[in-house]
């Protein structure tokens, strides 16, 4: 902030335009050292481990990883009852269902509690709110004076803000139907070869779909990415919560479409209507081809298996890549890029040994340029120490400065860390376990094992895969708490259609025939209108009791504030016998003597400086004003 801060704010203001293209910290290879094998050798994290994080990365990262924690430890209940219903081979059970609905409720409800006792203990409760920072990229048009302050402050307008986010609505549209689109057109062409199609190389096409999904929507993401940053920044919000809260509400319609349309696709319209996309398929192959017995079939794959299947591709199929592309790649570019440096560096090197000649007409300046670089690596991380020493070597001065500039070089090739990308994946996965675990009671334990392996893999990520972050103070997740609220209510219309698509013999559900059943499941759409609004208000219902019981436990910031309330009024009042004495004594000429004595003597009771009833307090305030005006005694 000293370095890239606005100078009306004491900053520097230093950024691109002055030809800085970052401001970063160098990795404390010791401490990451530490760090990583601490946390191999140990199953879960404590309050030493993340104050440790916050006191090195900033509060941010620290808030992140104590999040994955507390994600981790409530996933264990819907894991160990999701294995015991797989077990039991009880797929869409209505208990199992009421379950995910209560404990993402509690989830998300003790984790607001949670991160608010954080902020309390960290001293940062009301950080986010105080707006302390102006973001670098923000353009004011206008400046005012601040009601609060009184000082001239940049500002924008309200209006010409809400234009801009009205522009952007049907950018975002657009990209998000096109993303729709490809999508549907991949499910059909997947749904055609795997349900359809009997002909030639049935197993290799079978592929082709994968293949597209896998390597045209992240890239076509990665564009809706970039085009939701430029909207968010074309909007220009003055401070990082309201910039990220709108940036998170554009990329929260793509992740959505692209983690859970596939799903909705499969389970409420190609179940429900799979004879109809099949009478169009053979009509359509039979005006095309004559040879259709040898290359068509019927779709036969019961209903319910149809969903599970696709749901266990989709969830350990996104991990396994997720784990890949987080971990693995990383790893495999930056041994690219030292590579491609130690190469270049090795051209350079036979490059300046032709023109020794020319060096010595200035080894006059090698003691100089020595000074400068220890100076330099003395503030340096304490995994340069090594440097230092042998900077005073005059021997070594050019190694320890090739050494040096490599290292940064290094770490600037690196990405910028953000918790943006860790927190989408952790939304997309609870969104998963959330909608359809009734259908696959296994995806919460396969989303506990992964994340166990996150809070590891995630810190080997900080420590070799991105730059060093950069400390920045938060009181919470920010909008992240909100979409995963959103999903817990989304979730209770989802599971209550699940199951009662395809729960077989529930006892409150109608009869269905058992073929229909096998190949459809429930199908009244009216009924399923009165399960859709059942659930969603017995959901409002439950989170509406959770909230008020919670809220008759206070949290630390609540317990914090009263006692300090209760401090500063036993304060005031411990002084309130001296008061009225004083008062006493200085109005004794004014007043009768039994009208001071009598408040001389109310004056040193014991219970006005214990606080022990307002009403003796109160009586005495009246007291004390009644008897200066009484006549002064003759």
């Amino acid at each position: 902030r000293l370095v890239t801060g606005a100078e009306s704010e004491g900053g520097a203001a230093i950024g691109a335009a002055d030809g800085v293209g970052a401001v970063v910290a160098m990795h404390d290879r010791r401490f990451n050292q530490r760090w990583l094998r601490h946390w191999g050798g140990k199953w879960l994290i404590d309050r030493q481990d993340l104050r440790r994080i916050r006191e090195h990365f900033g509060d941010e990262v620290a808030m992140y990883f104590a999040f994955l924690q507390s994600y981790v430890l409530w996933l264990a209940l819907p894991g160990a009852v999701g294995a015991a219903w797989w077990a039991l081979g009880r797929s869409f059970s209505w208990q199992f269902g009421v379950l995910l609905v209560l404990w993402g409720v509690l989830f998300t409800e003790t984790w607001a509690r949670r991160q608010s006792d954080i902020a309390t203990y960290w001293g940062v409760h009301g950080v986010e709110r105080a707006r302390e920072s102006r973001r670098p990229e923000f353009r004011a048009d206008r400046y005012v004076i601040d009601a609060a302050t009184g000082e001239r402050v940049p500002a924008f307008s309200g209006a010409q803000r809400w234009l801009r986010r009205l522009l952007g609505v049907p950018v975002v549209a657009a990209l998000s139907l096109v993303m729709a689109v490809f999508i549907a057109l991949i499910f059909a062409l997947q749904t055609f070869l795997s349900e359809f199609y009997a002909g030639p190389f049935a197993t290799v096409l079978g592929l082709a779909p994968v293949v597209l999904f896998s390597a045209c929507l992240p890239a076509y993401t990665a564009l809706c990415t970039r085009m939701a940053a430029a909207l968010t920044n074309y909007e220009n919000y003055e401070f990082e919560a309201e910039h990220a809260a709108q940036f998170t509400a554009k990329i929260f319609v793509f992740r959505f479409l692209q983690d859970q349309l596939y799903l909705f696709l499969t389970a409420w319209v190609f179940v429900p209507y799979r004879d109809v996309f099949g009478g169009w398929v053979h009509g359509a192959y039979s005006a095309l081809s004559t040879d259709k017995a040898a290359t068509l079939k019927f779709s036969a794959t019961p209903a319910a298996e149809l969903v599970q299947n696709m749901l266990t591709g989709f969830v350990v199929t996104s991990q396994l890549v997720g784990m890949a592309t987080e971990t693995g790649l990383p790893l495999v570019l930056r041994w690219w890029n030292s590579r491609s440096l130690a190469h270049a560096s090795q051209v350079s090197t036979a490059a300046g040994n032709d023109h020794n000649h020319e060096a010595s007409s200035i080894s006059g300046t090698g003691n100089g340029h020595r000074h400068v670089l220890s100076n330099m690596l003395a503030v340096a991380p304490t995994g340069v120490d090594t440097w230092v020493e042998s900077a005073n070597d005059a021997d070594a001065p050019a190694d320890i400065q090739q050494q040096f500039v490599a290292r940064v070089t290094e770490e600037l090739a690196l990405p910028e860390y953000t918790t943006f990308e860790d927190y989408a994946e952790m939304a997309s996965q609870f969104g998963r376990v959330a909608f359809f675990s009734v259908a696959w009671p296994l995806a919460p334990l396969a989303a506990l094992m992964n994340n166990w392996l996150e809070l590891r893999t995630d810190a080997a990520k900080i420590c070799s895969a991105t730059r060093r972050p950069t400390p920045r103070r938060v009181e919470s997740i920010g909008p992240w708490l909100d979409t995963l609220r959103f999903m817990c209510w989304l979730s209770s219309i989802t599971n209550a259609l699940l199951i009662y698509q395809f729960h077989s013999n529930c006892a409150f559900l109608p009869h269905a025939d058992a073929d229909a059943m096998q190949r459809f499941g429930r199908t009244s759409l009216s009924f399923a209108l009165v399960v859709l609004l059942f659930s969603e208000h017995a959901f409002l219902a439950v989170r509406w009791a959770v909230t008020h019981v919670m809220a008759s436990w206070p949290g630390a910031y609540a317990r914090i504030t009263e006692r300090a309330r209760a401090q500063s009024r036993r304060r005031w009042l411990d002084k309130a016998p001296s008061v009225l004495r004083d008062l006493a004594a200085d109005t004794a000429g004014d007043l009768s003597q039994d009208a001071a004595g009598s408040l001389a003597a109310d004056s040193d009771d014991a219970s006005i400086g214990a606080g022990a009833d307002w009403r003796a307090e109160l009586e005495l305030g009246c007291r004390a004003i009644a008897c200066w005006g009484k006549p002064k005694a003759e």
